[in-house]
């Protein structure tokens, strides 16, 4: 987990669709929405986050090894 506090109650809007699908799935594996929310969000803020970085190191690294790549690729 990326954030260990305390939760806080809060409203939002969902598509009908997906509300429901989630829902099932909730019910299904015996989760809490919140929890099933939390996890959901957590992994989308670790992606977003991570692009940025990893662009800057992938451009690094085809910059360095720019030949070296191009041979391999053969």
């Amino acid at each position: 987990m990326l954030f260990m506090s305390d939760s806080i109650k809060f409203s939002s809007k969902m598509n009908a669709e997906v509300l429901k699908e989630l829902r099932n799935f909730a019910k299904e594996n015996n989760l809490e929405i919140s929890s099933l929310l939390t996890e959901a969000v957590e992994d989308l803020l670790l992606k977003k986050r991570s692009r940025p970085a990893f662009k800057e190191a992938s451009d690094f690294a085809f910059e360095q090894f720019d030949e070296a790549l191009k041979e391999l690729a053969k």
